[in-house]
């Protein structure tokens, strides 16, 4: 049997068939080849005979069989991979299914082949060995699993019975059939003997003698298939196994330490929370377990927690035992950043909010046919933007629509937005001021998801595929659809919210979205001039960065197209264009004299507006303003003028000089123009510097941005293309000094942390964060591209754990760059900022070290995270790793003059060395090369070393990992036995 199960060669049933045959012949020998059958399949290759079967000792028995076991391998049936199991434990799930059904009629009854499997069974998975347990514990739950099937037909063969008796008795005297009823009678008794007797002891066998020790089982897969059968028990017997005292054990198992099987207890619950009639059974079990179902929401393994909502969802059906607050954890995933948990929180919030508490109002006002300006959509918007708000999420807008697109039909409604947005005949429907701007960043986040935009960061990977026919279709169909519709509907719109900063923002966004062929197909150029009239005059009156890019950009997706509106759009944006550079000339005179501050105000808002269309589109053609914004610059070096005017022209001045090398013809380009282009870069940088030695903080940071930025453009990668290398920019020594200065007391320098009182004050905190990060990142790119020096940055590899929490990520990325271009570089300049911050903490202690301080275990924390770093092959990092132990054992032992029998001023050093001899190979710790000759032979500059002198006691410590212990004048002598 096991041969045919194992390769699936064979029909089961004829197995089955032939396995019945012979227990009809010889039951006993039967019977001793299935439970043989069992032992193999636990990959035991003893042999059970009839004296052991007939033993009553099965405990001796299973001993003896367990000694047939491969001690070596460890596997068995079940766990094994590879082609041969792959279908093993199905095919053996399935013989058993067909053993019992084959056998339902009369075997299974006659008190001898259930009864010695069973308790083979029992004793089986009752043993020691893992193999025993899990086959056997498996083998059990299903046959508990198949007798439930016949006890469900059996049940259908009672009450169709029941039902013949019934009638026949209810027939007079005259006409009652007596044999017909004798025969009914006797049937209805041998089928409830069946049912209330043999089925349910089998049961109760198992479930007491297997289910009740083996749920608490010491391996995790042992208790999944306990959990899940009894799920499948309560499902399909409820009048037997839902009851409290069988119901206990899967909430118990909710709080399983291994998620596999807290996944199969939830699951088990779905499959019984989502049939109304099991409410009155499952009462008492919600009231005890509900808590801790909420709490798994939480849960820390993925699927665990979406499985734990879907259960929540389920128990809305007719479990009216959700409070609010247990609602309110659920409705706070839809913001989460997991795809999955996000997607069933947001069909939990349709299912409960916008749908069940929905209900009344919208009965309402089916009722009420006089409003016929409401309608549905409108009340479920409304009610979607007042869980928007009250959660506080704002600019989260994006993770909502993401949790809500494919259930939330009303999210796709852009006639119903719309109306909302610009009816004045909504009554108590109307918006607030709040409520507009919640709901235009709602209409734009769905615009985008639309029209095929990536979901929103954390939310699942950029699409890597490419789109089928269908889901290109319905792309094309989403966007058609939305285009039509705000082709009109926008420039009103835009109209009524043109002064709103807030809501301006993400409506000058929308365009990019279009299809632009619909203009042309349905001839609509009137709307888009009045689009273009709007977006001109929002220009005009706005100074927001955010704002002014994306109208930049909009202006950018309607000009770069082969359509006739292109030409339509290029004009006004040249109009546009025009008005703001002789906007610019005109008021550059007045807008730097310090005394005139309006006129500094409005030449800062013409030079962002000019930013602004400069980092989308090459405009040097439209606007010659590279003299001036230099003269600016050079200006602020000289007297001093308003700060954000000189930021934002550095900031000008660079995108200028970006174009300009994006114009150049790389196959041919202009020596006159190359020579201008590397003077004003160069001009540039020398400005910016000045600027970061001098300046303000604000043009700091921007100055030092901007120098970032340039030598990476400008960088020797550029002679890939040999017409560029006389562009090429190497900053001195000096200058790479100053950029790192400028990063550590920017970046990482002590200050008073800020007190903040509220919400806004925490904004700004983060803000100021997002500052720095992005400073330091700038910095890294220099380290990343091999522009400065790399060991400038060992200062900053120093604060990898004392600043993990803020800039971590950024610093662990910058020497994890500095490795790939070279190991041994990255190395040495990990060990000078050890170094450096040894160093630091002996001036701070006068020259001691406390080695039980907590500034000391930092150190050596961060070295051992240093030779992690390194990476797992140790080959690659082999002569890096050596090179830092070469070198830190020549620091620790450095003096300033001849030994004089004192241990060296670096000594204790040899601690923190230690922290990263694991990384060392066995090749490289002996040997006349290796480590170990390395180190005496700078220790035969010491002289005699005393043996128990304590000072040299780092030294031991670091010597005892490489096999070596100072004891006389060679002071090196292997410890084959020490370790």
């Amino acid at each position: 049997m096991y041969g045919y199960v194992l390769s699936g060669r064979a029909a089961l049933q004829v197995v089955v068939d032939e396995w019945i045959d012979e227990y009809k012949k010889d039951r006993e020998k039967a019977v001793v080849d299935l439970i043989q059958f069992f032992v193999q399949c636990c990959g035991c290759k003893g042999k059970l005979s009839q004296i052991m079967f007939a033993n009553q000792d099965k405990v001796k028995s299973i001993r003896k069989l367990t000694e047939s076991f491969d001690e070596e391998s460890g596997e068995y049936p079940l766990i094994q991979g590879g082609p041969l199991f792959k279908k093993f434990k199905s095919n053996l799930l399935e013989f058993i299914e067909r053993l019992i059904r084959g056998c339902k009629h009369n075997i299974i009854y006659d008190e001898y082949m259930m009864d010695n499997v069973i308790s083979w069974l029992l004793a089986l998975s009752d043993s020691q060995v893992r193999a025993f347990r899990h086959t056997c514990t498996l083998i059990g739950m299903t046959l508990v699993t198949s007798l439930i099937d016949i006890a469900k037909m059996v049940q259908m063969d009672l009450e169709n019975t029941e039902r013949q008796l019934e009638t026949e008795l209810k027939k007079g005297q005259a006409k009652r059939a007596f044999a017909k009823v004798e025969r009914l009678q006797s049937k209805q008794k041998e089928l409830r003997s069946h049912l209330d007797g043999f089925l349910t002891d089998f049961m109760s066998q198992i479930f007491s003698g297997l289910f009740v020790h083996r749920y608490r089982d010491c391996r995790a897969e042992i208790r999944s298939i306990c959990i899940q059968e009894l799920g499948h028990w309560m499902k399909h017997l409820p009048s037997h196994f839902l009851k409290d005292q069988y119901l206990k054990y899967v909430g118990w198992t909710l709080h399983d330490r291994h998620a596999e099987v807290r996944l199969k207890s939830v699951l088990a619950l779905q499959g019984l929370y989502m049939i109304e009639d099991f409410a009155q059974q499952l009462e008492l079990f919600t009231a005890r377990f509900k808590n801790r179902i909420v709490e798994m929401v939480h849960d820390k393994e993925e699927n665990v927690a979406v499985q734990a909502v879907k259960l929540i969802s389920f128990m809305l059906n007719s479990f009216d035992v959700l409070e609010n607050a247990d609602c309110e954890v659920v409705y706070q995933l839809v913001f989460a950043n997991n795809r999955n948990i996000s997607h069933a929180a947001g069909e939990f919030l349709h299912k409960k909010l916008l749908t069940e508490d929905l209900e009344e109002v919208l009965k309402e006002h089916r009722a009420q046919r006089h409003t016929r300006k409401i309608r549905e959509p409108h009340i479920i918007l409304k009610e979607l933007l007042r869980f928007f708000l009250e959660n506080e999420v704002s600019e989260h807008g994006a993770y909502m629509v993401d949790s809500l697109w494919e259930t939330v039909e009303v999210l796709r409604d852009w006639k119903s937005m719309t109306e909302l947005l610009l009816s004045d005949e909504l009554g108590e429907l109307a918006l607030n001021d709040e409520e507009e701007g919640a709901l235009i960043e709602i209409m734009t986040c769905a615009i985008k998801r639309a029209a095929g935009e990536d979901p929103p960061p954390g939310r699942g990977k950029p699409r890597q595929r490419e789109l089928n026919t269908k889901e290109r279709r319905q792309l094309e169909a989403d966007r058609n659809s939305l285009t039509k519709h705000f082709i009109a509907e926008l420039p009103e719109l835009l109209s009524k919210f043109s002064t709103d900063e807030q809501k301006i923002v993400s409506l000058v966004e929308i365009p990019q979205y279009f299809h632009l062929e619909v203009y042309v197909e349905h001839r609509l150029n009137k709307f888009l001039e009045l689009l273009l009239k709007y977006m001109h005059d929002i220009v005009g009156k706005h100074s927001d960065a955010d704002v002014l890019r994306n109208c930049a950009f909009t202006y950018r997706y309607f000009i770069n197209n082969e359509l006739s509106i292109q030409t339509t759009a290029a004009v006004a944006f040249r109009q546009l264009i025009d008005e703001l550079v002789s906007s610019f000339h005109s008021l550059i005179t007045d807008g730097l004299e310090s005394e005139n501050e309006q006129g500094e105000f409005k030449l800062l808002v013409a030079m962002k507006r000019l930013y602004a269309f400069y980092q989308a589109h090459d405009i040097t053609d439209l606007a010659d303003i590279e003299k001036d914004v230099s003269a600016i610059i050079t200006k602020a070096n000289q007297q001093q003028i308003n700060d954000d005017i000189t930021a934002t022209a550095v900031m000008l001045m660079q995108v200028i000089l970006s174009w300009a090398l994006y114009r150049t013809n790389p196959s041919e380009p202009s020596k006159a123009e190359l020579k201008k282009l590397r003077k004003s870069v160069v001009q540039l940088i020398q400005q910016c510097d000045e600027l970061i030695q001098f300046g303000v903080a604000g043009v700091q940071k921007e100055a030092f941005i901007t120098v970032c930025d340039m030598l990476i453009i400008f960088a020797p990668q550029l002679k890939q293309n040999p017409n560029y290398s006389s562009l090429i920019v190497v900053p001195d020594k000096s200058v790479q000094i100053r950029l790192r200065d400028y990063v550590m007391t920017t970046v990482f320098a002590e200050e008073e942390p800020p007190q903040f009182q509220d919400d806004e004050d925490e904004e700004a905190k983060t803000e100021v964060l997002i500052e720095k990060r992005r400073v330091l990142a700038s910095f890294g790119k220099l380290i990343a591209f091999n522009i400065i020096e790399m060991r400038l940055a060992a200062p900053i590899f120093a604060q990898y754990v004392k600043s993990y929490q803020d800039y971590g990520d950024i610093v662990k990325q910058m020497m994890s760059k500095a490795r790939e271009l070279n190991r041994t570089k990255c190395m040495r300049t990990q060990l000078l900022s050890l170094e450096q911050l040894f160093e630091e903490l002996r001036d701070q202690n006068e020259g001691r070290i406390d080695r039980s301080s907590e500034e000391w275990t930092k150190i050596k924390d961060l070295a051992h995270r240093f030779a992690l770093m390194a990476g797992v092959d140790n080959y690659k990092s082999r002569q890096a790793v050596v090179t830092f132990h070469r070198e830190g054992i020549i620091y620790c032992l450095l003096r300033n003059g001849p030994p004089d029998g004192s241990p060296p001023s670096n000594i204790v050093f040899f601690d923190i060395l230690a922290e990263t001899t694991f990384k060392l190979m066995d090749i490289d710790k002996k040997g006349p090369k290796g480590l170990l000759a390395f180190l005496e032979e700078q220790l035969m500059k010491e002289g005699e070393i005393p043996e128990d002198e304590i000072e040299w006691g780092p030294l031991r410590t670091y010597a005892l990992p490489l096999s070596v212990v100072c004891l006389n004048r060679t002071c090196i002598t292997v410890l084959e036995n020490e370790k």
